[in-house]
């Protein structure tokens, strides 16, 4: 993927910085922040939770076979599904897998590419659920 590309696809790695750290008013006008203010606010703080606590890795480009443990990716986290534990199960979720990669191809794209990390995400749940005025205490 050449540079044009990446830039078009998840916006510019240029942007605002203080000591280092991407602010999260340099992100939002990314579309992979556009993908996830789709989310409801339920849905971010499920993701936000999981991130905060520190103890679950997101799994990358775990979509359609999710073999061995627990590998979901942010969205479907936030979306509440859990990882297949039947051949049934397994099929339903690569075809959700699938519906969900359509809506939010750009945040999917930014994420498996390790464009954004999950503090990048952490701050944007932030921003998003304070533009809708619903103040959360940053952990330290």
């Amino acid at each position: 993927m050449d540079c044009t590309t990446s830039q078009e696809l998840f916006g510019s790695k240029n942007d605002v910085k203080e000591e280092g750290v991407r602010l999260a008013s340099g992100f939002i006008n990314e579309p992979w922040y556009a993908d996830l203010q789709k989310l409801t606010n339920e849905e971010l703080m499920r993701m936000f939770t999981m991130i905060s606590d520190g103890h679950y890795r997101f799994a990358k480009n775990a979509w359609y076979i999710p073999i061995g443990g627990d590998q979901r990716c942010p969205i479907m986290v936030a979306k509440g599904y859990r990882s297949p534990d039947t051949l049934d199960r397994m099929a339903e979720f690569q075809d959700t897998a699938k519906l969900l990669e359509n809506d939010f191809r750009n945040f999917i794209d930014a994420w498996d590419f390790g464009y954004i990390t999950e503090h990048d995400i952490e701050k944007a749940i932030l921003k998003i659920l304070e533009s809708r005025n619903i103040a959360i205490t940053e952990h330290s």
